[in-house]
């Protein structure tokens, strides 16, 4: 996972995963297709999304996230449209009175956030790598939902605010793109550019490892 979050973490490559998001959306009318090759469309297309936001959190913080929030946020941006099964094996149970299933809100991205937040909370309490790893695990599912809805509110109505309200949400096509973009360019954080820049100012060499006393 970590070379492939420092491959998307050069913009170059994030802006390059931005046409054929944009190509698949203007040229083929797959909303007309049925439900397999309507996912076989669209379901790269998430995951060039969240790809994108997982290359602006690696150049935020300056290193890779680990493996556990890396593939949890790739995958929870295309599992979550599992959801959409019911109603093609015939049963509205997730989908009557609302354009998406209600679990295509953002009550389910505030739920694994909260989760998350819980879940590393008791993993500094006890460091263990099985809470180390669920706290991690759920913060990478937090973001890959959150990327999924960012695609979906942009190319189809969807109630966001259920169970508040079931009113259908859609904005403009051109925000999702105008979003991609400013996500792919977002700069690495000024402190991690600066101690860079300040250690090579001062000249200050490769820290070495301490030597390991003869006692130990």
């Amino acid at each position: 996972m970590a070379w492939l979050a420092r491959a998307l973490s050069s913009r170059w490559l994030s802006l390059g995963l931005i046409a054929p998001i944009a190509a698949t959306d203007l040229i083929i009318p797959w909303h007309q297709l049925g439900f397999l090759p309507r996912a076989l469309i669209d379901e790269p297309c998430h995951l060039a999304t969240a790809g994108i936001v997982l290359g602006a959190i690696t150049r935020m913080r300056g290193r890779p996230p680990c493996g556990w929030f890396g593939w949890a946020l790739l995958v929870s941006a295309v599992l979550i449209d599992a959801d959409h099964l019911p109603l093609e094996l015939g049963s509205a149970a997730l989908t009557a009175g609302s354009p998406r299933p209600y679990t295509h809100a953002l009550w389910v991205s505030m739920l694994l956030a909260a989760a998350a937040g819980v879940a590393g909370y008791r993993s500094h309490r006890r460091t263990t790598p099985r809470s180390a790893a669920l706290a991690s695990v759920l913060a990478g599912a937090a973001w890959g939902v959150s990327a999924h809805f960012l695609r979906d509110v942009a190319t189809a109505p969807m109630s966001l605010w259920w169970p508040v309200s079931a009113a259908p949400v859609q904005v403009p096509y051109g925000w999702y793109l105008g979003a991609l973009v400013v996500i792919a360019v977002i700069p690495p954080w000024r402190s991690h550019r600066r101690s860079d820049q300040a250690g090579l100012a001062v000249g200050s060499p490769t820290p070495r490892a301490a030597p390991r006393s003869r006692l130990s």
